[in-house]
């Protein structure tokens, strides 16, 4: 736990308008996850000291994937990670959503293509991650896993933070990369924004693909859907979305019986898919995570200690856009601060060009989750499916246009 030194907001703007920073100087990142690391590599190169802290030990996760459209891969491009994403990626054609009986309703683009590049990517997290941590060290980053913020003393030149390891460290600029349960967060404004429940839960899992699989399929049934998305090497990541009221406390040892549970009751006796579903009752690193939203408003930071990312704008997945907001936060925010401005304008840009970004992409993943799940009943499931066919691809145009615009 971070102890609690919260400046007052007019103390704020004393630091931030006296906190001339000409060069990127020292920053401290928390948190070593896909938004941390490419924040990371984005301030590496403009010339920042950087270190990344995590309380993980490491990196391991699930071994499950995760999409980056084309706004994502433009920020990888910039920071130099493109050709490597690329390599380990699935590029995948339009979403193919299916009934559950196995008939197709409809074929959803993921938008137009840009300057040679896929407009959507499939990606083993894992992979990932190693990647860009790589990428970070070669850079001259520190990353120290298995350490975290314990005390926070920011002043008008710097900010003093005290290690989990005993050290203490000075920075110009710490940045919480820290997720949805961000301690930084907590921080800088205590209980205020704490993770809402959205009344949606995901399960995730990696089995074998069937040969026969060439892109992500989607099969809608009653109050969600079950997913099935190629990775590289012959694997897919199987994923099940429902509604799920509460917060039940599930046995981890049982989330392969209970993932395969729940998408055999959305699935009815159909035999579409059987076998993949039949394989998620032996499937390893089972994933369970409810749908837990946070939306921060602006402005994002206090003094010389801001968030970014989940910490920020935690999201529903139903745009696969959550991962590419925060990759869009650290590369924007490195831009600004090339320009040798005071730390209080570059943070206002920034707010000023991310917020209104951010917010309406939030807002639209949330409203199409709960769009979704209305779906429970027969009929319900039969309106679902009939928007699908005639609501859905504008609705997706629409968002597609503005992940393709300037961020």
């Amino acid at each position: 736990m971070i102890q609690q030194q919260r400046l007052t907001w007019l103390h704020c703007i004393d630091v931030l308008e006296r906190a001339q920073m000409s060069k990127p100087g020292k920053i401290l990142i928390v948190g070593a996850g896909i938004g941390g690391l490419c924040a990371a590599i984005a301030l590496a190169q403009i010339g920042a000291e950087v270190d990344v802290i995590d309380i993980k030990p490491d990196n391991s996760v699930p071994g499950v994937g995760w999409g980056l459209r084309t706004n994502g891969l433009r920020a990888l491009r910039e920071i130099g990670l493109l050709e490597q994403t690329l390599a380990i990626g699935f590029p995948t054609p339009p979403l193919s959503y299916y009934d559950r009986n196995g008939r197709h309703v409809v074929d959803i683009p993921y938008g137009r293509k840009f300057d040679g590049m896929p407009n959507n990517v499939q990606l083993p997290r894992l992979g990932f991650l190693e990647m860009a941590s790589a990428r970070a060290l070669e850079l001259g980053c520190t990353i120290m896993m298995a350490t975290t913020a314990v005390d926070i003393q920011q002043d008008v030149t710097g900010v003093t933070v005290g290690l989990s390891d005993g050290s203490s460290r000075r920075y110009d600029l710490v940045i919480g990369f820290d997720g949805i349960n961000s301690q930084i967060r907590g921080y800088l404004f205590g209980e205020k924004y704490v993770p809402v429940r959205s009344g949606g839960v995901a399960w995730r899992a990696p089995v074998r693909a069937p040969d026969t699989l060439r892109g992500a399929v989607f099969c809608h049934g009653f109050g969600g859907k079950v997913g099935f998305v190629p990775l590289v090497g012959g694997m897919m990541y199987v994923i099940v979305t429902h509604f799920e009221p509460g917060r039940p406390r599930h046995d981890p040892a049982a989330f392969a019986q209970i993932m395969h549970q729940r998408a055999r009751e959305m699935m009815g006796d159909s035999t579409f898919m059987a076998e993949a579903i039949d394989s998620l009752r032996t499937a390893p690193n089972v994933a369970y995570t409810p749908l837990d939203t946070v939306m921060v408003p602006n402005p994002w930071y206090r003094g010389r200690v801001m968030i970014m990312g989940d910490a920020a704008h935690a999201m529903t997945p139903y745009l696969g856009s959550g991962a590419a907001m925060a990759i869009e936060d650290g590369v924007v925010f490195a831009k600004l601060l090339q320009t040798g401005d005071t730390l209080y304008d570059v943070q206002t840009r920034f707010m000023a060009r991310r917020y209104p970004r951010v917010k309406t992409i939030w807002d639209i993943s949330l409203q199409m989750m709960h769009e979704e799940f209305d779906s429970a009943t027969p009929e319900a499931l039969e309106r679902r499916l009939a928007h699908l066919v005639n609501e859905e691809p504008a609705a997706i145009d629409y968002v597609s246009r503005i992940l393709e615009s300037e961020y």
